[in-house]
């Protein structure tokens, strides 16, 4: 009457090995995150870099394993005006907008978008921490205008690469830091990205 007992315990015992072995090895597959990024533009080869530039990137992630997913996302995105501050009485300081045209065009203002799709890899540092690259493809739309009159426009398909750090807790919140290039064409952006995002 005791190898039933046993037979019931040795089963209970792998049972909770191979549940601690999942638990292990689980990861949340669906990510939804918000980065904002700050860089700068080359239009044409110009060296002329404009006022610099600013967007926002917004994404649905998928994991099909714990170190790799597919993206796909939204940017929108503008120049961002150089100021300039001087002091003025002691400690009165006074600040304007140097709105000058950009690049070699008699333009005043950029705004760009882009529907992206990439390749996600992942590579596990500790338990919270990682390193990541994306490598993928984009949608894009882009026009230059001034006082409101379209100078240039343009869209097409381009390449997007961007590599970074990111940090995930228990609670499924994570925050990344990452370097971005984005080809639009004529126009490239270079951006230093800050993030966060929620996975379950």
């Amino acid at each position: 009457m005791k190898k039933p007992a046993h037979l019931i315990s040795i089963m209970l015992l792998a049972s909770s090995s191979f549940t601690a072995i999942a638990e292990e090895g689980k990861f949340s597959p669906h990510t939804f995150g918000i980065q904002a990024a700050g860089g700068s533009a080359e239009y044409k080869g110009s060296s002329e870099d404009g006022d610099g530039v600013a967007h926002v990137y917004t994404y649905y992630n998928y994991a099909f394993s714990s170190d790799y997913s597919v993206e796909t996302g939204i940017t929108a995105g503008t120049d961002a005006d150089d100021w300039k501050c001087t002091e003025v009485n002691g400690n009165e300081w006074v600040c304007r907008s140097d709105n000058r045209p950009i690049f070699d065009l008699q333009a005043d203002k950029l705004e760009y978008s882009t529907i992206v799709m990439a390749l996600k890899a992942k590579y596990q540092l500790s338990k919270r921490n990682s390193l990541y690259a994306k490598v993928g493809g984009q949608f894009y739309d882009y026009e230059f205008s001034r006082n409101n009159a379209r100078v240039a426009d343009k869209s097409g398909f381009g390449a997007l690469i961007e590599g970074g750090w990111e940090i995930r807790w228990s609670s499924g919140w994570g925050l990344n830091a990452a370097y971005q290039y984005s080809d639009m064409g004529d126009l490239e952006v270079t951006s230093f990205n800050v993030g966060t995002s929620y996975s379950f």
